[in-house]
């Protein structure tokens, strides 16, 4: 696997070896999708990953079952959760979830392989999430650990009564002859990692892919919706193995952002939620994350995010004596989500279709249908807070992306025919946690006409984007106020 590309020799380098991987190595998959059931033989390892499971009471399971019924039915080796196994950081979380594993894979050789979250230590007391807790008849008194007041040793103690395993900040399970190597929670996984893989990096110079999970994002790698990752320790260290392959949790974000999945001095993949989806912050969307307590004052309704443990995701991933599988599976539909993610282990050198500068400009671009027009009109309605408002009403068709590819977002302008600043506003497609098929035909956004430029008259131009930034040909409606 080369180092992370910078310069533009290097791109254009990377381009072209992806050009001659898609004509001699078959991935054509990337782009037509594929599921690890057409590859001839059986690959050599093969594990499913879910991450943020947040586990509550007992009835907050069933998507936590379902997934692992499906991930047997495909024949795993080992299940990863790279962390938040619980909501509220309390043992019978874990209980909850050694329970549902035990219904599943009892009498099997599969193997859990689970780390800590920020929710496992701290969920006790994240403010409504507290009085949710409370309500169901649950209290911080069996928190796995109340760093504030209590040793850690309470939290590692807590692990083995339930799970039967020692609990480590670092730690390394072997299954079928792949390590895997999971760093806990930052209170102490991360600051630990260096050291650990010092001691142990013979261990990992073979040149055999290996596994890493922690729960945060490492910093420097996959997009990040929260805006918080690790403290920086963990890349460094792992950029001296190129054979690594990391997953981690934490974002909520679906696996439909091809961001997702980097390249650089080793591979790292973020995992979506089994629980609940999280919108991307940045840049601001209309109908995306809004404050919480409900004071946003803007006009779209927020698309549901938190949709009664429905809409879960995850992986199920299978290693090949040349290439690693990424299945991309929808847990509540069982079903291919998007075509899978298709690492190449070329010899010799390692193939980056996944690096930086390489999809970054050949992903697939949004674009309308022949024929679309973009509708406007006036309405009066209620803003996301119930106020009487009078909106600008646009309305247009959903725009066409090839398999394999995804409307991100869609760029909407009001453009001042005098030259001056257009007021440009981002949202989502109510499609967008979901799978393809639920993309509706039509998309309908509001402007506030309050906040349009006063006294002049605009164009509206409306543009699909992908998660990379690139934007289809506009949509433009008439000028507006009309004439």
């Amino acid at each position: 696997m080369k180092p992370f590309c910078k310069t533009k020799s290097e791109v254009d380098r990377l381009v072209q070896s992806r050009r001659e991987f898609i004509l001699t190595a078959g991935a054509a998959f990337l782009l037509s999708g594929c599921r690890t059931n057409i590859f001839f033989g059986s690959p050599d390892l093969k594990f499913g990953v879910i991450s943020d499971i947040h586990i509550t009471t007992p009835k907050s399971c069933r998507m936590l079952e379902r997934a692992l019924r499906q991930f047997r039915k495909r024949g795993v080796d080992a299940v990863v959760i790279p962390g938040d196994l619980t909501d509220w950081g309390l043992k019978s979380g874990l209980v909850y979830v050694k329970q549902t594993w035990d219904r599943v894979f009892a009498g099997t050789d599969v193997v859990p392989l689970f780390c800590s979250g920020n929710h496992d230590f701290d969920g006790w007391g994240y403010g409504d999430m507290t009085v949710e807790m409370r309500a169901n008849g649950y209290s911080e008194a069996e928190a796995l650990c109340i760093r504030s007041k209590e040793p850690l040793e309470k939290f590692a103690e807590g692990w083995k009564a339930v799970f039967g395993e020692d609990f480590d900040w670092i730690r390394c399970r072997t299954v079928k002859g792949y390590d895997f190597v999971s760093a806990e929670f930052e209170s102490g996984g991360s600051s630990h990692l260096a050291r650990w893989m010092e001691k142990n990096a013979d261990r990992f110079r073979n040149g055999k892919p290996f596994f890493f999970f922690q729960h945060l994002p490492i910093k420097g790698t996959t997009v990040d919706s929260f805006g918080w990752s690790d403290n920086g320790t963990a890349k460094p260290v792992l950029d001296s193995f190129p054979n690594c392959v990391a997953f981690t949790g934490h974002t909520h974000r679906p696996f439909v952002d091809e961001r997702q999945i980097w390249q650089g001095e080793f591979t790292a993949i973020g995992t979506p939620s089994l629980s609940y989806a999280s919108l991307p912050k940045e840049p601001p969307h209309e109908n995306g994350a809004g404050d919480r307590k409900g004071k946003s004052k803007q006009t779209m309704q927020t698309i549901p995010v938190r949709r009664d443990l429905r809409g879960g995701e995850g992986y199920v991933v299978s290693v090949w004596p040349d290439k690693i599988v990424i299945d991309r599976h929808d847990v509540e539909e069982d079903d291919e989500g998007a075509p899978a993610w298709v690492v190449p282990l070329a010899h010799g050198a390692q193939l980056q279709p996944y690096a930086a500068g390489v999809r970054d400009d050949s992903a697939p671009v949004p674009h309308f249908p022949s024929g679309a027009a973009l509708d406007i009109e006036t309405r009066n309605t209620e803003n996301r807070t119930g106020h009487w408002t009078i909106v600008l009403n646009c309305e247009f068709p959903s725009a066409v992306v090839p398999k394999g590819s995804r409307v991100f977002d869609y760029e909407i302008r009001a453009v001042p025919k005098d030259g001056s600043k257009p007021l440009v506003k981002y949202f989502f497609s109510p499609a967008y946690p979901k799978m393809a098929k639920f993309e509706p035909p039509r998309q309908r956004f509001w402007f506030n006409v309050e906040e349009l430029p006063k006294g002049k008259a605009c164009s509206i131009e409306v543009r699909a984007r992908n998660c990379f930034g690139r934007s289809s040909e506009p949509l433009v409606a008439p000028i507006w106020p009309h004439s």
